[in-house]
Protein backbone atom coordinates (compact mmCIF):
# COMPACT_ATOMS: atom_id res chain seq x y z
CA UNK A 1 0.00 0.00 0.00
CA UNK A 2 1.39 3.39 -0.94
CA UNK A 3 1.11 6.32 1.41
CA UNK A 4 -0.85 9.34 0.19
CA UNK A 5 1.33 12.16 -1.03
CA UNK A 6 0.63 15.82 -0.39
CA UNK A 7 2.01 18.28 -2.96
CA UNK A 8 2.94 21.67 -1.55
CA UNK A 9 4.00 25.07 -2.85
CA UNK A 10 5.89 27.25 -0.36
CA UNK A 11 6.29 30.70 -1.86
CA UNK A 12 8.47 33.24 -0.13
CA UNK A 13 9.74 36.78 -0.15
CA UNK A 14 10.50 39.85 1.91
CA UNK A 15 8.21 42.68 2.96
CA UNK A 16 8.93 46.40 2.76
CA UNK A 17 9.81 46.19 6.47
CA UNK A 18 12.66 43.76 5.67
CA UNK A 19 10.94 40.76 7.29
CA UNK A 20 11.16 37.49 5.37
CA UNK A 21 7.90 35.55 4.90
CA UNK A 22 6.84 32.14 3.59
CA UNK A 23 3.31 30.97 2.77
CA UNK A 24 2.75 27.21 2.62
CA UNK A 25 -0.07 26.24 0.22
CA UNK A 26 -1.18 22.59 0.35
CA UNK A 27 -3.56 20.24 -1.41
CA UNK A 28 -2.25 20.12 -4.96
CA UNK A 29 -2.86 16.91 -6.93
CA UNK A 30 0.51 16.92 -8.71
CA UNK A 31 3.93 18.54 -8.89
CA UNK A 32 2.83 20.47 -12.00
CA UNK A 33 -0.20 21.94 -10.19
CA UNK A 34 1.99 23.06 -7.29
CA UNK A 35 4.46 24.61 -9.78
CA UNK A 36 1.61 26.37 -11.60
CA UNK A 37 0.47 27.92 -8.31
CA UNK A 38 4.02 29.13 -7.60
CA UNK A 39 4.28 30.71 -11.05
CA UNK A 40 0.88 32.38 -10.51
CA UNK A 41 2.13 33.88 -7.21
CA UNK A 42 5.44 35.25 -8.61
CA UNK A 43 4.00 38.69 -9.52
CA UNK A 44 3.07 39.31 -5.84
CA UNK A 45 5.15 42.29 -4.63
CA UNK A 46 8.16 41.06 -2.67
CA UNK A 47 7.81 37.42 -3.82
CA UNK A 48 11.28 36.03 -4.63
CA UNK A 49 10.40 32.45 -5.60
CA UNK A 50 8.77 29.21 -4.56
CA UNK A 51 9.61 25.67 -3.50
CA UNK A 52 7.63 22.65 -4.69
CA UNK A 53 7.60 19.85 -2.14
CA UNK A 54 6.02 16.41 -1.84
CA UNK A 55 5.27 15.03 1.59
CA UNK A 56 4.05 11.76 3.06
CA UNK A 57 4.10 10.25 6.56
CA UNK A 58 7.80 9.36 6.34
CA UNK A 59 9.57 12.17 4.51
CA UNK A 60 9.41 15.33 2.46
CA UNK A 61 11.20 15.96 -0.83
CA UNK A 62 12.13 19.29 -2.42
CA UNK A 63 11.79 19.30 -6.23
CA UNK A 64 14.23 21.88 -7.57
CA UNK A 65 13.21 21.17 -11.19
CA UNK A 66 9.70 22.47 -10.39
CA UNK A 67 10.83 25.32 -8.09
CA UNK A 68 12.25 28.79 -8.53
CA UNK A 69 14.89 29.09 -5.84
CA UNK A 70 17.84 31.49 -5.62
CA UNK A 71 21.18 29.88 -4.74
CA UNK A 72 21.29 31.45 -1.29
CA UNK A 73 18.14 30.01 0.32
CA UNK A 74 17.45 27.24 2.80
CA UNK A 75 14.18 25.27 2.97
CA UNK A 76 13.17 23.86 6.37
CA UNK A 77 10.08 22.30 7.94
CA UNK A 78 8.81 23.67 11.26
CA UNK A 79 7.32 21.77 14.18
CA UNK A 80 3.88 22.95 13.04
CA UNK A 81 4.35 21.19 9.66
CA UNK A 82 4.81 24.44 7.74
CA UNK A 83 7.79 25.24 5.56
CA UNK A 84 10.15 28.19 5.74
CA UNK A 85 12.36 29.44 2.96
CA UNK A 86 15.00 31.77 4.34
CA UNK A 87 18.10 33.46 3.04
CA UNK A 88 21.17 31.50 4.04
CA UNK A 89 23.93 33.48 5.75
CA UNK A 90 26.85 34.49 3.54
CA UNK A 91 30.22 32.90 4.11
CA UNK A 92 32.76 35.15 5.71
CA UNK A 93 36.49 34.75 5.47
CA UNK A 94 38.38 35.06 8.72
Amino acid sequence: MTMPTDFICAYFGKGSDGEEWTITARGFASLKQAEKHGLFMMPVPGCFGFAVISENEDAWILYTDYSILPDNVSVTQSDLNNYSVTTAPKLQYA
